[in-house]
């Protein structure tokens, strides 16, 4: 990709069995730079962690039914359990596999006292999803401490479509940086989210469209969290940020964890191999995971990923 970086503003169904594509299409406009939102430094962390969780242990062929505590097409709203001072920063995890159409989990609206979300799938699809779980955690925007006083960051900048966006960190984060980027606010189209060039002073994210030499019009707000790599606790509940191996593929992998109560799995993907991507997770424990890329097969791919992806991993407890 090796263009300059060009300075932009800131803003602070189912089940298929997919077939065994090579070539990739990569994004033509240089990168833009944009700055994260905040620089404060806080005392104590807000941190709000739940799930939408998907009860039926695998019934919905034989129920062909919803279940009310998953997260399906529908929106679907949570409210915190104590208001923000303002405006949040929300992270979506991981989707499960229970429904084989590619999805993204979008941020419908976002307040300081609730969040409204759904899943998206391509307009190649039907855009009607089976019940999935789905992990989510609100934080402010701003520079952290956990517990152990290790600095991380959460925070929000504006994204341009057609190329990469590099996005700064209000100060350095030591060590081996882990990042987990979600769209904030609702999409004019399906859009998919993929990290490059992580440092410790920022990283580069791609807005991604489902179809081969397309392009994401305009810009999307994207928020993030950017922590060391390691294990302790934020505010009581214990987390685990690792770099998994650069490895993944459209096979499925187990990823283990120190053992924790009711995980939520948050993940970023690199963009080794170009074919348009995410990350799909299932049989996850509370020690344990098996993830896979998947790629939207109508929309012009074949779901036979051509390069190996790195997993930036985040486990919270819930």
């Amino acid at each position: 990709y090796g263009s300059p970086l060009e300075e932009v503003p800131v803003c602070m169904e189912e089940p298929e069995c997919p077939e065994w594509c090579e070539g990739s299409e990569q994004p033509t406009a240089a990168p833009t730079t944009a700055a994260p939102t905040t620089t404060t430094t806080r005392a104590a962390v807000h941190l709000e962690v739940g799930q939408y969780t998907d009860s039926r242990s695998g019934t919905f062929e034989k129920t062909k039914e919803f279940n009310e505590g998953g997260i399906t097409h529908a929106p679907k709203t949570q409210t915190f359990s104590k208001s923000f001072s303002q405006k949040p920063v929300v992270l979506a995890g991981v989707v499960t596999m229970d429904g084989g159409h590619p999805v993204v989990p979008s941020v419908e609206e976002l307040t300081a006292t609730s969040a409204t979300m759904r899943l998206y799938e391509p307009d190649c699809y039907d855009d009607w999803h089976t019940t999935e779980t789905l992990a989510w955690t609100a934080m402010e925007a701003g520079i952290h401490e956990t517990d152990a006083g290790v600095k991380f960051e959460i925070g929000s900048a504006l994204a341009s479509g057609g190329g990469w966006s590099s996005i700064k960190f209000s100060a350095p984060i030591e060590g081996d940086v882990v990042v987990v980027p979600t769209v904030q606010s609702k999409t004019g189209e399906w859009t998919n989210l993929r990290i490059q060039k992580i440092t410790s002073t920022g990283f580069e994210v791609l807005l991604e469209a489902a179809k081969p030499k397309e392009h994401i019009q305009g810009s999307e707000t994207v928020g993030f969290i950017a922590i060391p790599a390691g294990d302790g606790t934020i505010a009581g509940r214990k987390y685990h940020a690792r770099l998994t191996p650069t490895e993944m593929t459209e096979a499925w992998r187990t990823y283990s964890f120190p053992a924790t109560s009711n995980p939520r799995v948050f993940a970023g993907m690199t963009h080794n191999g170009g074919n348009t991507a995410n990350l799909r997770m299932k049989g996850l424990t509370g020690s344990s995971l098996q993830f896979r890329v998947h790629e939207p097969k109508k929309c012009g791919w074949d779901d036979k990923h051509p390069g190996k992806e790195q997993v930036h991993l985040l486990v919270l407890e819930g």
